[in-house]
């Protein structure tokens, strides 16, 4: 992680539309957090509950959906895809619930997504960023001689041929292997900046990862709400309460998260190491939706000599190309 960068306050996010106030029955204060009754909230949008387990796991589904969560725990299953949450689920007498920013800000945009289209603006533009560059060459795999911005800058030189044929315009934070910037080669803020100044509708950052050799698996992050803790929470208690810009978009985050994440996971057939939740500068700076994906563990032998094939690179693109399809259908209000 490299150091924070303080903004502006945002503005909170309005209410989502087309929702009445949650009755105060299904509300409790738990641990000075605002939690709501899980089943009421999801009855709310069609979906039936069932109880397994004692109470202590609930399922809900409708004819679209299966979400599955479990007492005391930090993530839920939503369509068999692990979904990180800000706050643990929590048992109260018989029911379960689960924190009304989870709910508003994650649960609702997945579940109806087509509530949202009427303030999402068409998509023009999308920026795509390849990590690190020039003398930042983030995650290494000496054994097979790859490193992360090499990979990362084939992803999206071969993302961005899938989106124009498509009909998007496509804008490159950087098209070669060079930092951003002479003076600042780490100034993460400068990419942020370029999607602003373009106008971008959004923004997707490719990135790989490293950790012992025996992890593996594609993790996806989106925004952190504001008031939450990231899934790997903060040295810098400040940014917690902090409303970013990316903030604006919560929901639509969350939408575009997980429409890449399922398409890439499956695409790849990579171990999902879920949908996570991250102030990155990429991602608090934006006044778009946005993503940071994890495409693999260059640290691992077996992943790592799959990313240092162009065919495995480009299997990353398309699940990547593919999810941004799936985002904007869904906002259409249509399933695939």
């Amino acid at each position: 992680m490299r150091p924070s960068v303080p903004v502006p306050p945002a503005p909170s996010p309005d209410r989502l539309p087309g929702l009445p106030p949650l009755p105060a029955t299904a509300t409790q204060r738990i641990g000075g957090i605002d939690y709501t009754d899980a089943r009421v909230f999801f009855a709310r949008y069609g979906l039936k509950a069932t109880e397994l387990q004692s109470g202590h796991r609930l399922r809900v589904q409708d004819g679209a959906n299966v979400i599955e969560l479990d007492a005391d725990q930090h993530d839920a299953l939503v369509n068999g895809l692990i979904v990180f949450l800000g706050e643990p689920v929590v048992m109260r007498g018989s029911a379960l619930f689960i924190s009304k920013i989870d709910a508003e800000h994650l649960f609702a945009p997945l579940v109806q997504p087509g509530r949202f289209a009427a303030f999402t603006p068409p998509v023009h533009t999308i920026v795509l960023d390849a990590g690190h560059g020039g003398i930042d060459p983030g995650a290494q795999n000496a054994a097979l001689n790859v490193n992360e911005k090499t990979c990362a800058l084939d992803v999206v030189l071969r993302l961005r041929t899938l989106l124009e044929a498509r009909g998007f315009k496509v804008v490159l934070t950087r098209t070669s292997d060079h930092e951003l910037s002479t003076d600042k080669p780490t100034d993460l803020s400068m990419r942020a900046e370029l999607a602003g100044r373009v106008g971008a509708d959004l923004f997707i950052s490719v990135h790989f990862n490293a950790a012992p050799p025996a992890v593996h698996g594609t993790e996806t992050f989106i925004m952190t709400p504001q008031s939450q803790a990231s899934t790997q929470a903060e040295k810098d208690k400040a940014m917690i309460p902090t409303a970013y810009p990316g903030n604006r978009v919560d929901p639509l985050n969350a939408v575009l998260g997980y429409a890449i994440h399922r398409r890439l996971t499956s695409e790849l057939g990579s171990m999902d190491r879920g949908l996570k939740h991250a102030r990155f500068e990429v991602l608090r700076l934006e006044n778009c939706p946005s993503v940071l994906i994890e495409s693999g563990y260059i640290s691992s032998d077996t992943e790592g000599r799959k990313i240092a094939t162009p065919a495995y690179r480009q299997k990353i693109a398309e699940g990547i190309a593919s999810g941004v399809a799936a985002y904007l259908a869904q906002l259409a209000g249509t399933r695939k």
